[in-house]
C-alpha cells in the first residue's frame, strides 16, 4: 500500500511539473500583447452583496483540503463530517435534522433529484470567486426549492495578460495526498481561458474507507465590456469512494480503534461521474441587472454493494440522471428600492435502480424579492417563492429587517416559511412546514445570533432494512439555539512593532424539544477557541496558533451511505473534546505554506455516529500563485 501511494505522489508531481512547463511556454506572450479588459465582478451572483460571503481571498489563511474545511469555519453551519476527505461530508443548520444546504453554481441548482443532495467535496475550492451564503428569508426566496440555507457558488474570475498559474498541494499523515493546478490566460481582447484539475487520494486506517477523486474543469469567458460577460464552463468529476458505514458499536471492542472496531458493512464502493456544463450571461447596468445560466448535467452513479438478501449486486445498482435547465435572475434598482424577480426550470430524467423507480419530470419555480431602504440605517426586504417539483407544489416566503449601526455593524430580525415535500420517489408524505425566526447582531469583532424553529410534519429517514432507508413524517418538533463568535486583538507590539495576538472564540447551542425521537440529535452546545500570533515583515507574514474545542453529550445521527441519508440513534455519548490543534501559516511572497498538527491529544470523538474523526495527524498544504 505504501509503495502504491508513494508512486501516486510521484506521478501527480511529475504530471503537474510537465503540465505547467508546457502551458507556460505555449501561451507565454509579452505583457503588452493583449488588451486588459475589466470583467463584470458580479458575473454569476444573485444578490450583488458580499457582506455575508466567502471570498477567494478569505481562504488563503485556512488550511483546507476540501470545500467542507472552508465552510466548517462558518459558525451558523453544523458540520457532519464522516472523518475522511472526499466523502459525503455535509452540514445542517438552524435546528434542521437533515442536510439542509442547497447548493447552486452561478444561480443554477446542483442538487440530484434521486437523493436530494450534492456531494460538497466533489467541488474544487479553487473554482470559486465567492460563495454567497443566504440564510433565512433570502434562502427561502432565492433557492430553487425553498430552504433555510442556500449557498451560491460564483465561478472563478481570472483576468491576466500573461500566463497565470496556481499550484495547490496538500498532504496529511496516513495516506492523504492531493494536488490542484490552475492555468489562466487572456488570449484575445476580452477573452479569457481558465483550466484546472484536481487529484485527491485518501486511504483511512479504518477498514474499507478510501477516496479516489479526479476533477477537470474549464471556463471560456468573453468580457463584452466592464459590465457584461458571457461564459461557458464544464466541471467534470470522477469520484470513487469505499465506505463501511462506520464502526458498529455493538460488535466493536473500541469504535475508535482501526484494529479493534468492526464496520457495519463489508466494503461498499460508490462511483460518481458527473458533468456540469453551464452557459452564463450577466449584464449590470444602472438600474437593471441580469444573470442567466443555462445548464446541462449528466450524472452517473455506480454502486458495488455486498450481497444482502434481495438487494444484492445482481440487481440494477447503477443509474444515470440527466438535467437540462435555465435559471434567470432579473434585478431592478430605483433610488432606495431594489426589486428582484426570477425563475428556474429543469427537465430531468433519472434511471431507476433496485432502490427506487425510474422517474422524470419538470421542476419549476418563480420568485420575487423586494428590498426597501427607508433610511440610511433601516432596510426591509421580503418576498415569495412558489413552484412545483413534479410531485407536489412548494412555497417559501420571508421578511427581514436590518438596522445599520455603522458601515460594518448591524442588527437584524428575520422570519422565513417553507413548505416542502420529500424526495420525488417518496409517497404518501405530508408537506413539512417550517417557520424559522432568526435575530442577531453583527459587529466588527463580535457576532451573536439566535433562532427558533417550528416544524410541523417533519420529514426524516428510517431504516427499511439494515442497508436502505425511506422517508416518513417523524412528527412535529421545535428547535431553539444560536451561535456566537468573537475574534479580536488582545495584545500588540509584543516582540516587534508589527506583531499581535488575536483571540478567537466560537460557540453554538442547539436544543430540540417536542419530539422524543429527536432529542439529543445535536450536542446541546459546542465551543471552540484559539489564539493566533501574527508577525508581518514587508509582504511576508508568520501566523502561529492553537485551537481546541468541546462537544456536549449527544446521540448524533447515523449516516447510511447507500441512500446518502441520516437516521436517528439511541446510543448516547458524553462530553467529547475535539483535541488540540497547533498550526503555522507562512506567507512568503505569493506562496502560502500551512502546517497543522491536528488532535494533538489524540481525543476520541465523532460528529456522525459512528464515524470517528482522525487521531493525531500532521496536515501540510502549499498554495503558490505564479505571476499573480
Amino acid at each position: 500500500m505504501k509503495n502504491s501511494i508513494n508512486n501516486n505522489n510521484a506521478g501527480i508531481l511529475i504530471f503537474l511539473s510537465v503540465f505547467f512547463v508546457l502551458i507556460q511556454s505555449t501561451f507565454a506572450e509579452s505583457k503588452d500583447s493583449i488588451v486588459y479588459s475589466i470583467p463584470n465582478e458580479f458575473h454569476g451572483t444573485l444578490l450583488y452583496d458580499s457582506t455575508n460571503s466567502i471570498e477567494k481571498s478569505d481562504i488563503q489563511r485556512i488550511n483546507y483540503s476540501t470545500i467542507y474545511d472552508i465552510l466548517n469555519t462558518r459558525n451558523e453551519l453544523f458540520g457532519m463530517s464522516l472523518g475522511i476527505n472526499g466523502h459525503n461530508n455535509s452540514f445542517i443548520s438552524y435546528g434542521a435534522i437533515e442536510n439542509n444546504l442547497e447548493l447552486g453554481f452561478n444561480g443554477r441548482i446542483l442538487t440530484n433529484f434521486y437523493n436530494g443532495k450534492f456531494t460538497l467535496d466533489n467541488f474544487s475550492p479553487e473554482f470559486f470567486e465567492r460563495i454567497e451564503i443566504l440564510n433565512g428569508s433570502d434562502a427561502s426566496i432565492l433557492s430553487s426549492r425553498p430552504n433555510n440555507s442556500y449557498l451560491n457558488i460564483q465561478e472563478i474570475i481570472y483576468n491576466t495578460k500573461i500566463p497565470f498559474t496556481r499550484l495547490w498541494y496538500a498532504q496529511e499523515g496516513g495516506s492523504f495526498i492531493s494536488a490542484d493546478g490552475i492555468f489562466s490566460q487572456n488570449f484575445s481582447d476580452g477573452w479569457n481561458f481558465t483550466f484546472g484539475f484536481k487529484k485527491m487520494d485518501d486511504n483511512l486506517a479504518f477498514e474499507n474507507m478510501s477516496t479516489d477523486y479526479w476533477n477537470l474543469r474549464f471556463i471560456i469567458r468573453y468580457n463584452i465590456d466592464s459590465t457584461s460577460s458571457v461564459s461557458i464552463s464544464d466541471n467534470f468529476t470522477n469520484s470513487k469512494i469505499r465506505t463501511n458505514g462506520g464502526s458498529d458499536p455493538i460488535n466493536s471492542f473500541d469504535v475508535y480503534s482501526p484494529i479493534n472496531s468492526s464496520p457495519y458493512f463489508s466494503s461498499i464502493e460508490l462511483r460518481n461521474l458527473r458533468h456540469d456544463v453551464n452557459v452564463t450571461y450577466s449584464n449590470k447596468m444602472d438600474f437593471f441587472n441580469i444573470t442567466n445560466t443555462t445548464y446541462f448535467t449528466n450524472d452517473v452513479n455506480e454502486r458495488a454493494l455486498p450481497n444482502f438478501g434481495e438487494f444484492d449486486t445482481l440487481g440494477n445498482t447503477s443509474n444515470t440522471e440527466m438535467q437540462f435547465g435555465n435559471r434567470a435572475n432579473l434585478d431592478f434598482s430605483f433610488d432606495n428600492i431594489d426589486f428582484k424577480v426570477g425563475s428556474n426550470i429543469t427537465s430531468f430524467n433519472s434511471g431507476g435502480t433496485n432502490f427506487f423507480r425510474e422517474y422524470s419530470g419538470l421542476n419549476w419555480n418563480i420568485y420575487s424579492r423586494a428590498e426597501l431602504e427607508f433610511t440610511e440605517k433601516i432596510k426591509i426586504s421580503g418576498g415569495i417563492n412558489y413552484g412545483h417539483d413534479s410531485k407536489n407544489s412548494f412555497l417559501g416566503f420571508g421578511e427581514k429587517i436590518i438596522y445599520n449601526l455603522n458601515s460594518l455593524s448591524y442588527l437584524f430580525i428575520d422570519h422565513s416559511f417553507t413548505s416542502n415535500n420529500g424526495l420525488i420517489h417518496s409517497n404518501n408524505l405530508e408537506n413539512e412546514n417550517v417557520n424559522l425566526f432568526i435575530a442577531g447582531i453583527n459587529l466588527e469583532s463580535f457576532k451573536l445570533e439566535g433562532f427558533y424553529r417550528i416544524v410541523n410534519s417533519a420529514i426524516h429517514n428510517r431504516l427499511v432494512n439494515e442497508y436502505y432507508t425511506e422517508q416518513y413524517n417523524v412528527g412535529d418538533y421545535q428547535a431553539i439555539g444560536g451561535s456566537a463568535s468573537f475574534n479580536d486583538l488582545i495584545l500588540s507590539g509584543i516582540f516587534d512593532e508589527n506583531d499581535k495576538i488575536n483571540l478567537n472564540i466560537q460557540t453554538r447551542m442547539n436544543l430540540i424539544t417536542g419530539n422524543e425521537e429527536l432529542e439529543n440529535f445535536y450536542p446541546l452546545f459546542t465551543i471552540n477557541c484559539g489564539l493566533n500570533y501574527l508577525l508581518m515583515v514587508n509582504k511576508s507574514e508568520l501566523n502561529l496558533g492553537f485551537k481546541a474545542g468541546l462537544l456536549d453529550s449527544k446521540t448524533a445521527p447515523r449516516y447510511i451511505p447507500i441512500t446518502n441519508s441520516f437516521v436517528t440513534t439511541d446510543s448516547n455519548v458524553g462530553i467529547q473534546t475535539t483535541g488540540l490543534n497547533i498550526y503555522s501559516i507562512m506567507k512568503l511572497g505569493n506562496a502560502f505554506v500551512k502546517i497543522e498538527w491536528e488532535n494533538l491529544l489524540d481525543a476520541n470523538y465523532f460528529n456522525v455516529a459512528y464515524y470517528p474523526e482522525r487521531g493525531q495527524i500532521v496536515k501540510l498544504s502549499v498554495a503558490w500563485s505564479f505571476f499573480d
